[in-house]
């Protein structure tokens, strides 16, 4: 399994989210263009989501895009 390296490697293999790094360090990911419905919420799909690390944001991404097509 391919984990990003860099935040451009993450964005380009998770093109449907907007990824950032904060001024305090953190990564963020929000969806891009996509808002969830309350059903979609309620079975585990995330607007926005953090993490320390890349490999752990990267981690996220998949289990959304995992829970979104169980969806």
């Amino acid at each position: 399994m391919f984990t990003p390296v860099i935040l451009e490697d993450l964005q380009e293999t998770f093109p449907g989210w907007r990824i950032w790094r904060s001024s305090a360090g953190r990564l963020w990911a929000t969806r891009n263009g996509r808002h969830l419905s309350p059903y979609e919420v309620d079975h585990g799909l995330c607007q926005t989501v953090d993490a320390d690390d890349l490999a752990q944001l990267a981690e996220q991404l998949r289990e959304q895009d995992a829970v979104d097509r169980a969806l």
